[in-house]
């Protein structure tokens, strides 16, 4: 189990919560799927953070995680926290791979 690649799932979640998990479960099923570890923070930080009042405390986590990943799938267009997320990638030397959204 060690020599799989950590991705870090990088997606929209405020503008639309519902949408952006059930999103999210899919495309970590298919990372999942092709031998990749994703990590999410939009499946598991709703669990204990309520992102609009602990904003500050979400970003700095999901940073966090970025740390800890081989890379940074970056999906759609950029929001304000997906760019801090890519931005911290691109500091720490980790690749960003940017993937369109679906149509």
């Amino acid at each position: 189990m060690s020599g799989e690649r950590v991705v870090f799932v990088s997606y929209a979640y405020s503008s639309d919560p519902t949408k952006s998990v059930g999103r999210c479960r899919l495309i970590c099923k298919a990372l999942a799927d092709q031998g990749l570890v994703p990590i999410a923070p939009q499946l598991f930080l709703p669990q204990f953070l309520q992102e609009t009042v602990e904003r500050e405390l979400a970003l700095r986590l999901c940073l966090r995680l970025v740390g800890l990943s081989d890379a940074v799938y970056a999906y759609g267009e950029p929001t304000e926290g997906m760019r801090l997320e890519i931005a911290e990638a691109e500091r720490l030397g980790i690749p960003v791979v940017y993937v369109e959204r679906e149509k």
